[in-house]
């Protein structure tokens, strides 16, 4: 029964470490994802002041809006998890130092019972008398070590009254840390439910400005969907030709249009580049998808489809660019209206970057994943986005799918 007795205390005593463990793991990652979140603000406040404002691309700027009130919804949503879960460490530190006092309460006045007998009982005199008056050795030798036991006894409770103080001046001071904390926590929320009021009547501004100038925005929008165009059946016609090209010295019978023929390695290294969707770098490190991927209903103007064939990635000028996934360079082809576009081969998949101003990489060279291999441009506006493309042959599909979750 003892031993069932003290491997439950055992158990208890580790389960609760690890849940004290998995509150504290909680709060982190809650506070490491609140400061992702601003750093993102942040990072979309400086490409809004970069943006000349003379010239300002309405819709670049609506997208970039549009896209900090998503974070700071996130950021509110995140602010609350984490008041939520100071608030129950509050509590729980509460009903602990409440249990802490009553313990010490007791300690004290077991003390204080203890002190009393020994005042009364204080005598050298009475000790020795308790000794001698023993109707035997062995009933002196217990009566020494009752009185050995007594005074340990005694000095134990003294210890435990010091630990139990320390224990509870240690819980009153993180408790006044987590009113604190809460307190600022609830000081940010309130000034971020403002801040995303004042954004949101500032994106209805540029809404119904871009309106008021429907038709401008109109012919503006036709006219970029047709050069988007352009860029993408040649993008199209590139990966054709790359695969007619890579083909070549393949057996007629073995050949196809639209198709890699792979190696042993190729397919190896396909296989590879496939069991990776959901969990590739980023090709660039501070961004956000600021356009998505496939036919989707425009932003404002409701009555037009866009077609993506990749994703847009927004970022800081001067941002460098990193191949997602280990493969060599098929080919580097200057779009006009585009700047530079990286081609990088993965077996039959493609790893396409689109709009570059610097290239760091020749056709034929093998890459490593991480490994730079050129610089995004910026428009005449300020805007620096890096549009991303994945093929599998000569299928376009999502590369949203295929990045790590940010």
């Amino acid at each position: 029964m003892n031993k069932l007795l003290s491997v439950l205390i055992i158990w208890l005593f580790l389960l609760s470490g690890t849940v004290a463990i998995a509150q504290n793991d909680l709060q982190q990652r809650l506070e490491k994802k609140r400061q992702v979140l601003q750093k993102e603000i942040l990072q979309i406040n400086q490409q809004l002041l970069q943006t000349k404002r003379t010239e300002s691309d309405a819709m670049a700027d609506y997208r970039r809006i549009k896209r900090k009130i998503y974070i700071r919804q996130k950021l509110i949503r995140n602010l609350q998890s984490e008041i939520n879960h100071i608030s129950r460490e509050i509590k729980k530190n509460e009903a602990e130092a409440a249990s802490l006092r009553k313990e010490l309460k007791q300690l004290k006045a077991d003390y204080a019972r203890m002190i009393r007998q020994s005042y009364n009982t204080r005598s050298r005199q009475d000790k020795l008398y308790f000794l001698f008056s023993s109707e035997s050795f062995q009933q002196a030798f217990k009566r020494a070590q009752y009185l050995k036991q007594y005074a340990k006894y005694r000095k134990k409770q003294a210890q435990d009254i010091i630990i139990k103080q320390k224990e509870l001046a240690e819980l009153k001071e993180k408790l006044q840390k987590n009113k604190a904390a809460k307190q600022a926590l609830y000081k940010n929320y309130r000034q971020e439910n403002i801040l995303i009021k004042k954004e949101q009547d500032k994106q209805l501004a540029l809404v119904n400005n871009i309106k008021k100038r429907k038709r401008y925005y109109l012919k503006k929008i036709k006219t970029k969907q047709r050069e988007q165009a352009k860029i993408d059946r040649l993008i199209d016609n590139l990966v054709k030709k790359a695969i007619a090209r890579s083909n070549r010295k393949v057996k007629k019978s073995k050949r196809h249009k639209s198709k890699f023929f792979l190696t042993p390695e190729g397919k190896k290294l396909s296989a590879k580049f496939s069991a990776n969707k959901g969990a590739l770098p980023w090709p660039v490190k501070k961004a956000y998808i600021s356009r998505k991927f496939g036919p989707q209903h425009h932003e404002i103007f409701k009555n037009i489809k866009v077609v993506n064939t990749g994703i847009y990635l927004a970022t800081e000028p001067g941002s460098k660019v990193f191949a997602v996934f280990d493969g060599k360079v098929l080919q580097i082809q200057l779009i006009p209206g585009g700047n530079n576009t990286v081609f990088i081969k993965h077996g039959n998949y493609l790893s396409i970057y689109g709009n570059l101003k610097e290239v760091y990489v020749k056709p034929g060279q093998s890459v490593k994943t991480k490994q730079a291999i050129g610089k995004v441009a910026t428009d005449a506006y300020g805007k620096t986005e890096l549009k991303f493309r994945i093929y599998k042959n000569t299928t376009k599909l999502n590369p949203e799918l295929w990045l790590q979750r940010h």
